[in-house]
C-alpha cells in the first residue's frame, strides 16, 4: 500500500465537508457481529481525522512485507488481502444500513465492544481504519471522576477512548497491518487458523508419514503456535510434499540435529509419541532446518 498517497488523500480532505462514519463493534456469542454507529459532532470529526492522519504519517517510511501467521519482523508492517480474512465480510455486513444500530448504545453493551472502525468516504475510494477499543476500567478500590459546575462527579465504567494509534488500514482492496496481534483479535482470526490448520493436517494424513496420527492431529489443534505454523504451511503445500517425498533427507535431518523422533516401518514414517515432538515435526514439514554455507553451521527457522 502506498502510505504517502494515503497521507496526501487525508491532507486534501475538506474539513468543512468531511464524510465519515464511526462504528463500535463486538462479536456476539452466536458468532455474529453487532455494530453501533453514533453520530459525530463536526468538530470532533475533524479532530478524529487529524488523529488518524498523524498516526499514518508516522509509518510513511516503514518497510512492508507480506503477512505471516507465525509473526512479524520488528521494523516492518505487514500487508494482506481483506479477502483472505474469513470474518471481514461479516463485519462489513454488521456495519451496513440493514444491520447497523444507530440508536444509543445500551450501557450493558459498552463493556463488550472490542474494536471500532472509522470509515472515511473520499473521491479516491473508501478508507477504513480499525483500532481495538481502549476501555477505562475501574481503579482497584477507587474510581475516576471529573469536575462539573464546581462539583466533583464520579464517572461510570462505560467510557471508551480513541487513542492516537491505528491497528489496521484497508484501502483499495489492500490491508495494511500496523499491529499483528490486533489483526488476530479484531477479526477473530484464531478460528481461521484452526480451520486452515485442519486443512493442512488433512494433507499430512494423506501423505501417511506420521504414526499415531489422530493423537498428533489433536495435539496440533490444541497448540496455538503450531496452528499458526500449519496455517502458513498450507501456502507452502508443494514444499511439504517434497519433504515427504524426500524422506531419506528427513531421516538425515533427524540424525544431524539429534531430534527425539523415532523412525518406523522400514524408515518410511515418523513415530509420534507426545507433544514435546510437535515443534520439531512441524519444522521438518516446513523444511525449516538448515546448514549455513560459510561456517557450515546447523540451525532452524525460529519462526516456529
Amino acid at each position: 500500500m502506498n502510505v504517502t498517497n494515503l497521507v496526501t488523500i487525508l491532507t486534501q480532505l475538506d474539513d468543512r465537508d468531511l464524510d465519515m462514519r464511526l462504528y463500535f463493534t463486538r462479536k456476539r456469542p452466536n458468532g455474529r457481529y453487532q455494530s453501533y454507529s453514533p453520530t459525530i459532532d463536526p468538530d470532533l470529526q475533524i479532530e478524529i481525522k487529524e488523529i488518524i492522519k498523524a498516526a499514518i504519517e508516522k509509518i510513511q517510511d516503514t518497510a512492508q512485507r507480506e503477512f505471516s501467521p507465525i509473526g512479524t519482523i520488528e521494523g516492518y508492517i505487514e500487508t494482506y488481502s481483506p479477502n483472505e480474512v474469513t470474518s471481514f465480510d461479516d463485519i462489513l455486513e454488521s456495519m451496513s444500513e440493514d444491520f447497523v444500530n444507530r440508536q444509543e448504545i445500551p450501557p450493558g453493551e459498552i463493556s463488550k465492544l472490542t474494536f471500532y472502525c472509522l470509515k472515511l468516504y473520499t473521491e479516491e475510494g473508501d478508507i477504513l481504519f480499525f483500532r481495538r477499543v481502549t476501555k477505562f476500567n475501574r481503579l482497584k478500590g477507587g474510581f475516576f471522576g471529573k469536575f462539573t459546575n464546581g462539583d466533583f462527579v464520579k464517572l461510570d465504567d462505560t467510557l471508551l477512548g480513541i487513542d492516537p494509534n491505528v491497528d489496521i488500514v484497508i484501502y483499495g482492496g489492500e490491508m495494511l497491518i500496523l499491529n499483528h496481534i490486533s489483526l488476530e483479535r479484531i477479526f477473530s482470526i484464531q478460528e481461521q487458523y484452526h480451520e486452515k490448520a485442519t486443512q493442512t493436517l488433512d494433507l499430512v494424513r494423506r501423505a501417511d508419514r506420521i504414526t499415531n496420527f489422530e493423537q498428533f492431529r489433536e495435539d496440533c489443534l490444541s497448540d496455538g503456535r503450531v496452528t499458526r505454523a500449519l496455517t502458513k504451511l498450507l501456502n507452502e503445500e508443494n514444499n511439504m510434499h517434497q519433504v515427504f517425498e524426500n524422506f531419506e533427507n528427513v531421516i538425515h535431518v533427524v540424525d544431524i540435529f539429534g531430534l527425539n523422533i523415532e523412525i518406523a516401518e522400514e524408515n518410511t514414517k515418523l513415530v509420534y509419541e507426545d507433544k514435546s515432538q510437535l515443534l520439531d515435526i512441524t519444522r521438518l514439514m516446513r523444511d525449516s532446518f538448515y546448514r549455513t554455507l560459510i561456517n557450515n553451521r546447523d540451525g532452524f527457522d525460529e519462526g516456529v
